[in-house]
């Protein structure tokens, strides 16, 4: 009987790290919950939160001292972190950091103050990464090490859009991933990746779409298709797929074309988006979908929900990366219009990968470049019906970019045929042979499936429970970061455009 093959864990690559085209920095959203999937008191947070600081100092102290840290990152270390107090976090982790000719103080690891409010959000924010493995070190490292510092305060961490438990939406308690790009040739190449980001805002919701229950249930009564309990597809139209985008309206952009965040010509300024917008400043305007114009000189894309794993974190890092790379050989970004991406916004919020992809309101953008229009309104023949093929020919149009990456690369990946398993689960979710489910499936429906497995199995308990403790326990693991709770295969020889 041959033997099993060994799942490989991750590693630093000291010799060869993979360098980003763009430099990427992260910022982590994470709920902190109490054992019965609550939120803690907020009298008693003010002091924990003190705690979990000055313990995550001392850990982050000890292992960037250690041989365990690489040669890469303690070169770019300006000192040791240090203990500061920002007047809307309160205790904060800073860290100097070098990036370019630059030092930026970046806040590691404290608590989220984007509302004036206690929160419960514990931020995870790696510094400006220029290299694959870099990015990854610190996701893996700052997720290990908030595990370390919570559990012995009996508080857990589940890594969602919104957990299950929670009775009520409450603003500025919704939990999300951050992505900061920089190193650009100039403010035009900026331009030009924001626009390509603000066309693909519709797909990247549905594939990062991942707060599909509240108050321990979905939104309506979970409806799949097919006989085999292991290979049903999780179709069920009247669950919201992501119910935090669904009631953050203040904290994004809003959904109406009007005043949607404008597709950026070459001499547009931000006095221009601050007016399609109407907001008043910057300091104003920052809270959108994405947003150009931060003080860090980046490009900052703010919509996704918080996944379940390092995995497909690092997967929407190849996806950006690559849309950024794209943007820079196109020799136009056409615009896809306001109306259209709202449209299809909403529509990703409500279904995910199953929503229906809307063409009507997109402009004649084929005449502008013809390469963009095809992989975005798909064949003439046969144009985009769901959402999910519309992501099918998104991943089929980056496969050179990705390729260049070595995201696909026979040799690198060797232990993965071919595939790294960063990008597996993004191409999983709309073309592979998933194990528990059929395709299209994401981390939505992932829990979806949670729900109605313990809802089949024991009717007679809650089972809201049930599915926070699997979601804790996936979160739990994914510090490792090949760990996917959503295992399956790429199904290459189908897959014509995978080339390698």
């Amino acid at each position: 009987m041959p033997k099993k093959k060994e799942k490989p864990t991750w590693s630093f690559n000291e010799k060869n790290p993979l360098g980003l085209p763009f430099s990427h920095g992260m910022e982590c959203e994470i709920a902190l919950l109490t054992a019965d999937g609550g939120l803690p008191a907020g009298s008693e947070m003010i002091h924990v939160f003190k705690r979990i600081v000055e313990d995550s100092l001392n850990e982050l102290i000890g292992i960037l001292q250690s041989d365990y840290c690489p040669k890469m990152i303690k070169d770019k270390l300006v000192g040791m972190p240090q203990l500061a107090f920002n007047e809307e976090k309160g205790d904060v982790i800073v860290q100097g950091y070098k990036i370019g000719g630059d030092i930026v103080n970046i806040e590691i690891f404290g608590r989220d103050g984007n509302v004036a409010a206690i929160t419960y959000i514990l931020e995870l924010v790696t510094p400006p990464a220029t290299h694959l493995d870099e990015l990854i070190w610190w996701l893996q490292t700052l997720f290990t090490i908030a595990q370390q510092v919570t559990v012995p305060q009996n508080l857990y961490l589940c890594s969602t859009g919104l957990p299950p438990l929670i009775k009520e939406y409450m603003r500025g308690l919704t939990y999300s991933d951050h992505h900061h790009m920089g190193g650009f040739k100039d403010e035009y190449e900026k331009k030009r990746i924001y626009n390509i980001f603000r066309a693909f805002v519709p797909h990247i919701i549905a594939l990062t779409a991942n707060s599909p229950l509240i108050k321990g249930a979905p939104t309506d009564i979970i409806k799949t298709i097919g006989k085999d309990p292991m290979h049903l597809r999780y179709a069920a139209p009247g669950c919201v797929r992501s119910i935090r985008l669904m009631n953050n309206v203040s904290m994004l952009s809003r959904n109406d074309p009007k005043v949607y965040i404008p597709h950026l010509p070459p001499n547009a300024d931000a006095n221009y988006f601050l007016s399609v917008i109407q907001k008043a400043s910057i300091a104003d305007a920052k809270f959108q979908d994405i947003f150009p114009f931060s003080e860090w000189k980046t490009v900052e894309f703010r919509i996704s929900d918080a996944p379940l794993s390092i995995s497909k974190r690092i997967g929407i890092v190849l996806l950006l990366q690559a849309l950024a790379l794209k943007a820079r050989e196109l020799s136009e970004i056409p615009d896809v219009g306001s109306y259209s991406i709202v449209a299809n916004r909403h529509e990703s919020i409500l279904r995910g990968l199953y929503s229906p992809f809307k063409s009507e309101y997109i402009p004649d953008i084929s005449s502008v470049n013809r390469e963009f229009g095809d992989a975005y309104l798909g064949n003439k023949n046969k144009p985009h019906t769901y959402m999910f093929q519309a992501i099918q020919k998104m991943l089929e149009w980056l496969f050179e970019p990705l390729k260049k990456m070595k995201i696909y690369d026979k040799k690198l990946n060797k232990d993965f045929d071919g595939i790294s398993p960063f990008i597996s689960p993004l191409v999983l979710s709309v073309f592979g042979d998933v194990d528990i489910a059929q395709a299209p499936f994401g981390e939505c429906e992932f829990q979806l499936l949670l729900y109605n497995h313990y809802q089949h199995k024991n009717p007679q308990s809650p089972t809201g429970p049930m599915v926070l403790r699997d979601l804790i326990k996936a979160t739990f693991r994914s510090k490792d970061p090949y760990y996917t709770p959503i295992g399956g295969v790429v199904p290459q020889k189908s897959l014509k455009w995978i080339k390698l």
